[in-house]
């Protein structure tokens, strides 16, 4: 039997739908229904359509009629049971600008019931099979959205046609239909007429609206953000399908700001292959990120027990196979030796730690790199604060994901005896970092991986000059194994598509291009 999801799939394709107004801004997220996925829709909503008209419920058909040297007689066709609806040929054409329509021809109905007939105390009976030809209906939908933002829907057209009608009864009797026939055969087409369109629109109002509410609009995603998944403008038809715009931005859960930058068009490829595309625009992540931003939790803090981590990873057999061999000349190799080993840089001062020393965020353990800071703040321990100047941005592009982030990085000398910090100097980091973007169980998910090295700049400085090379490889190793898995930990997590309820997704294809996004995907 078709899932419930199909009838609602199966009804937006049906949709009168304008084209995007004018003034209405660039939608974030894009759902296609290629002609494929419709034809799949028609398949569904045509079974489920004959089941339900299967149900249509008719009344005792009851009359009199006057024959030349009977007189007055009174007929009655009751316990009318609809045997079968037969469906045969539908079909779906698109209408630009306007909608989509579907049309069903050549359609059969059988009927069967008991027929009665009495002339003053003399009553005859028996049982009759009726049946219908040429039975054509024709239906469109008028698709739009509530303030909320939410699909609704309602039948803009419904009419119907019913063709040749032929009755066959039982007994020796059957001459007496000659006199009541036509009155049979108009009153059951007017019944059949009105009771189709009746089932369709009674269809639309107990299945279609109710299960559109299921469509999520805002859905929250922690507890920093939420999406919007509200309809930027009703749906709007093409000439390869049905296109549904979503606005996909994100907003914070306690305060929801406007986003200071607009959505890029999405211009979608004309791609058949699949039922169904997701145009994801940049906009979506680069909302997130602005979110995300402004709730502080692009922040990091680097202090010693991250360095413990370290450590324990660089402990580890795993962790020594990383190790480039030509730096391993003795156990005196130097924790900043190692750093530059991973970088392929090479540094002018060795720290002589050995590999499995407790490596300290310490004055004395950057001395070699930052030599005044030994002198000004012995034995003090150090504190990192990194910190995007801005909210990073992706950009997309054919084949590529990358965002290029900028940040702060403030150096504190942590005063013994005392809560206070000595901030000592600032860095500006700019890095280019690339991008995976991957779909598993109708959410999308994100991973990052250094483009290439972090790069220094000396913004300020308490503590005069001093060269900031030797310390590009510190960071791009705190990067590696400190910042990039905090985030993708959270990328992992990725957020849903805007599925009803019961929607799975199957062959799915992912491609990138400028501004957005394609997901291209089979209904299972």
């Amino acid at each position: 039997m078709a899932r419930p999801y199909s009838l609602v799939v199966a009804v937006l394709l049906l949709a009168e739908a304008p084209s995007l107004g004018e003034g209405v801004s660039n939608p974030g997220f894009v759902v296609r229904i290629t002609r494929k996925g419709l034809d799949y829709a028609r398949q569904y909503a045509m079974a489920i359509l004959k089941k339900e008209l299967s149900t249509i419920n008719l009344p005792d058909l009851s009359g009199r009629f006057k024959a030349r040297w009977m007189g007055s007689v009174s007929y009655e066709f009751k316990s009318l049971r609809l045997l079968s609806f037969l469906l045969q040929n539908s079909d779906l054409s698109l209408h630009p600008g306007q909608g989509v329509r579907a049309s069903l021809s050549n359609n059969y109905v059988s009927i069967t019931g008991n027929w009665k007939v009495k002339k003053a105390f003399i009553p005859l009976q028996g049982t009759f099979d009726l049946s219908v030809d040429d039975v054509s209906i024709s239906i469109s939908l008028n698709l739009s959205k509530d303030p909320s933002g939410r699909p609704t829907a309602s039948v803009g057209h419904c009419s119907s046609v019913v063709g040749h009608v032929s009755i066959h009864t039982s007994g020796n009797l059957s001459w007496l239909l000659n006199y009541f026939h036509k009155r049979i055969e108009n009153k059951l087409k007017n019944i059949l007429k009105q009771e189709m369109c009746r089932i369709i629109r009674q269809s639309t109002t107990s299945r279609l609206e109710p299960y559109l509410q299921t469509l999520p609009v805002t859905m929250m995603i922690d507890q920093v953000a939420g999406i919007d998944y509200s309809l930027v403008e009703a749906p709007w038809v093409t000439s390869k399908g049905l296109d549904t715009p979503f606005k996909g931005e994100f907003f914070g859960q306690f305060q929801r700001s406007p986003v200071p930058f607009d959505a890029p068009p999405i211009r979608m490829p004309q791609k058949h292959a699949h039922m169904t595309y997701f145009a994801v625009s940049q906009y979506v992540f680069n909302t997130a990120s602005q979110v995300y931003h402004q709730a502080g939790y692009m922040n990091f803090t680097i202090r010693n027990e991250h360095m413990q981590t370290l450590t324990e990873f660089v402990s580890k057999h795993s962790a020594k196979g990383w190790w480039v061999p030509t730096c391993l000349t003795s156990e005196a190799t130097t924790f900043i030796g190692m750093m530059s080993c991973f970088s392929g840089n090479f540094l002018l001062h060795l720290l002589h730690f050995p590999l499995d020393f407790p490596i300290q965020l310490h004055t004395k353990s950057l001395g070699a790199v930052i030599p005044q800071l030994a002198r000004l703040y012995p034995n003090t321990e150090l504190e990192f604060e990194i910190s995007p100047e801005s909210a990073p941005f992706l950009k997309f592009s054919p084949r590529n994901v990358t965002l290029i982030p900028v940040m702060n990085i403030q150096a504190f000398a942590l005063l013994p005896n005392s809560s206070d910090r000595k901030p000592l100097f600032q860095l500006r980091a700019r890095t280019n970092i690339s991008a995976t973007i991957s779909v598993s169980s109708g959410r999308v998910l994100g991973s990052l991986s250094p483009g290439s090295k972090l790069e220094l700049k000396l913004k300020h400085s308490n503590i005069n000059f001093f060269n900031v090379e030797l310390l590009e490889t510190i960071f791009n190793y705190f990067a590696s194994y400190l910042i990039y898995p905090s985030l993708n930990a959270k990328l992992k997590e990725g957020f849903p598509l805007p599925l009803p309820r019961h929607t799975y997704l199957n062959s799915l294809e992912l491609q990138t291009h400028k501004n957005f996004l394609l997901i291209g995907a089979n209904i299972d």
